[in-house]
């Protein structure tokens, strides 16, 4: 096999042998040799792209992900970036990746990493921006504000508390798919669906909240899971709602 075709003669070996694909990802300099070579990843590009074979197409975009991930190309900040700052980063350009890599990547331009860091570079600045803009905002906050600012949507009507936070807990529970996707990067047992859920349930019981003790409880840094919830899931719960 010339060289023009190994690498893609590695990966069509990674697709139709798991333990070659297993082989594969643990191997950083075929991955990277992979990612510089153009017809290599516009091979890979194309059969996520493809449509004659969705199932074929959700398995190459996910071989992407994780052979970017495996080939320690990603740029990992520099070691001056606080870590909530880039682990909210990094699960924002994730996002990104996965609803535009089809549409917008072009494999003859740049490789996926490289395509991937610059955008995980501008997310990192934006993350730090709407941080220092909600230090600014909270500075001149009353405390009790701050303690309710959890409620995007307007709390309920006292008379009305229960029956309209058993109708959002429903809504939540019967729209899964987007809430469950949308995981925080370093605890990905915890989704949105998943946190929404718990504090509804709270404030239906006790009629208050804490997201310290929400933080304590699960062992996750409270300003990244505040951040996490206001910037993440609270924005798909009121789509939920508008609709």
């Amino acid at each position: 096999m010339g060289n023009q075709y190994m690498k893609i003669g590695w990966l069509e070996a990674a697709f139709s042998n798991p333990i070659e694909k297993s082989r594969l990802l643990q191997q950083p300099k075929k991955l990277q040799e992979i990612m510089n070579d153009v017809p290599a990843r516009q091979w890979l590009w194309e059969q996520a792209c493809q449509s004659n074979d969705l199932t074929l197409a959700n398995q190459a975009k996910d071989f992407i992900i994780m052979m970017m991930k495996s080939s320690r190309l990603i740029w990992c900040g520099g070691g001056k970036i606080s870590p909530d700052i880039y682990e909210e980063a990094l699960s924002r350009t994730w996002e990104w990746f996965s609803k535009e890599m089809s549409l917008a990547y072009n494999p003859e331009r740049a490789s996926f990493v490289t395509w991937f860091n610059q955008k995980l570079k501008f997310r990192i600045l934006d993350v730090i921006r709407e941080q220092e803009k909600e230090d600014k905002r909270k500075y001149h906050l009353p405390i009790d504000e701050e303690n309710h600012e959890w409620i995007y949507p307007p709390a309920p009507e006292p008379e009305l508390w229960h029956e309209t936070i058993q109708e959002w807990l429903d809504l939540i529970q019967n729209n899964p798919h987007s809430l469950r996707n949308c995981r925080m990067q370093n605890h990905p047992d915890v989704n949105c669906q998943f946190l929404l859920i718990h504090i509804l349930q709270t404030l239906r019981d006790s009629g208050d909240f804490s997201w310290d003790a929400l933080a304590q409880k699960y062992q996750i840094e409270s300003s990244a899971l505040k951040r996490f919830c206001k910037t993440r899931c609270f924005p798909i719960f009121k789509q939920l709602l508008s609709n």
